[in-house]
């Protein structure tokens, strides 16, 4: 997908980006290699809580064993 910058530096998103992030605000970050969009929440505590409700019903040692272990395969330590 590409968008089109007009001639006063705005970025047209398309309408399935807008309604698919229900947002009208994005955050701008600015990265070595590009831009990243990314939508400003309008309840970022409720996106939270709802994040939360799909991590799994372990304790948090257990929780935290599991991303090291996932971040260690990243990198590849493991």
């Amino acid at each position: 997908m590409i968008a089109k910058i007009d001639d006063k530096g705005r970025i047209y998103l398309p309408k399935e980006i807008r309604e698919k992030f229900n947002s009208k605000e994005f955050y701008i970050v600015d990265l070595p290699y590009g831009i990243v969009l990314i939508p400003k929440l309008r309840d970022p505590i409720k996106a939270l809580e709802e994040e939360g409700k799909k991590l799994p019903n372990l304790d948090i040692k257990e929780l935290k064993r599991i991303i090291r272990e996932e971040a260690e395969k990243e990198v590849g330590i493991r």
